[in-house]
């Protein structure tokens, strides 16, 4: 579990389609810790599948600045995948700084899911 979970960090960390592809479900759903509309409220928005997970990500290489993510920490839990971690930067000017708790459901030897939560930092 911690290799599909290091296998899955490095492909979203390098925007790499075909190991994304390789360590997720088919139906895989990013919910995020933000929602965009207020349709998406107050659960967060959710993107599906890879092209959409990859279309965030490049966004954020667009809009975030400075970021920097300490104190990383994965654990398997059953077929959950546990991963913790601080993140900082900034987004379009603003500064944020957050703990985070991503979890990761796994069926079959895939991710199915990323739930991300979010405790901004004062």
């Amino acid at each position: 579990m911690l290799a599909l979970m290091e296998r899955f960090r490095l492909a979203y960390a390098n925007a790499d389609r075909s190991e994304l592809l390789a360590t997720v479900s088919d139906d895989f759903e990013w919910h995020q810790h933000r929602a965009a509309q207020s349709n998406e409220l107050p659960t967060g928005r959710v993107l599906r599948g890879v092209d959409a997970l990859l279309e965030e990500l490049e966004w954020r290489r667009q809009n975030w600045r400075a970021v920097r993510y300490t104190d990383l920490q994965e654990r398997v839990a059953g077929d959950l995948l546990v991963q913790t971690f601080t993140i900082e930067g900034s987004e379009q000017g603003a500064p944020f700084h957050a703990q985070a708790v991503d979890l990761y459901p796994v069926q079959d030897g895939r991710i199915v899911r990323k739930d991300t939560y979010w405790k901004y930092l004062a």
